[in-house]
């Protein structure tokens, strides 16, 4: 009878504590990390959203795309290696940094995925053999600028989303996947301006590739991570965007802000003062 009476008990004050509401505020963090994605996924179709790992499944360049690019920065970079007058040898290794330096880079950094330059002989003997196209046709690259354009803004967008991608796979967080999505896309220019004894052009006013590179790398991130969105449909966007960002810069000759100085005057105790000291030249990326 008393074991019946204590069991009952017991029963009745379990329903009552599971019954009665949290009396615990809900913080902001938890409505940003919680409920806004679960009203996202309530209303977004089954297919575009998912609750598995960001860790789960790559996003990769599709095969032929992946080598059109290879050519394209190859051959980019052999042009800018005949700018300045250099050799075959120099040719060959511009082509090869300009091709394939981000990716070298970001693999590198990742230290546990092997160099994808270096298991994969395709796209090292596609880099050679833009080096080969450059070293008699440079001068192609130039009268082709409008076709490369289109195709160096796609690969500007894909391969930030690859790098960020790459990162989430190893589990790195937030900021560091979007800075190797920017490496990825950029570190070739970058290396190869470096070798030249240059300020890189991602660090000179331009028109916003860097930055256009960190928009779509940050983008899918958010996607991904936040409001968990399939890695394709995350990539579609992330590529979109960066694409028309790069574009509409080089159309309308956008360019990131200069150095602004806060300087003291007699008439007007604080104003605007841009930086004028800058090298003024007008790199293409």
């Amino acid at each position: 009878m008393l074991e019946s009476f204590v069991a009952t008990a017991s029963v009745v004050a379990t329903s009552a504590i599971v019954a009665s509401p949290s009396v615990e505020p809900t913080s902001l963090a938890s409505i940003m990390s919680t409920i806004v994605p679960s009203m996202l996924a309530s209303a977004l179709p089954s297919s575009v959203t998912t609750t598995a790992s960001v860790a789960t499944g790559t996003v990769g360049a599709p095969g032929l795309y992946a080598l059109a690019a290879t050519f394209t920065g190859g051959l980019a970079g052999a042009t800018h290696a005949d700018e300045r007058r250099m050799d075959i040898s120099g040719i060959v290794v511009l082509a090869i940094i300009n091709a394939l330096g981000g990716g070298i880079l970001r693999d590198i950094l990742l230290q546990n995925y092997g160099i994808a330059a270096f298991t994969d002989w395709n796209l090292l003997a596609v880099a050679l053999s833009a080096a080969a196209f450059g070293f008699f046709f440079s001068s192609f690259y130039n009268r082709m600028s409008r076709p490369f354009l289109y195709l160096d803004a796609l690969s500007l967008g894909l391969f930030a989303v690859v790098g960020a991608d790459k990162a989430l796979a190893a589990h790195l967080s937030v900021i560091p996947a979007v800075l190797l999505g920017v490496v990825t896309s950029v570190g070739g220019g970058m290396i190869r301006d470096v070798l030249c004894n240059e300020t890189p052009q991602i660090m000179r006013p331009g028109t916003l590739s860097a930055s256009a590179a960190a928009l779509g790398s940050g983008l899918y991130v958010f996607l991904v991570t936040w409001a968990n969105i399939v890695k394709p449909v995350a990539a579609i966007v992330a590529v979109a965007v960066t694409l028309l960002l790069r574009l509409i810069a080089v159309k309308r000759g956008w360019q990131a802000p200069m150095a602004v100085h806060l300087t003291q005057d007699p008439n007007r105790p604080w104003r605007f003062i841009r930086d004028r000291s800058v090298n003024d030249e007008n790199p293409r990326s």
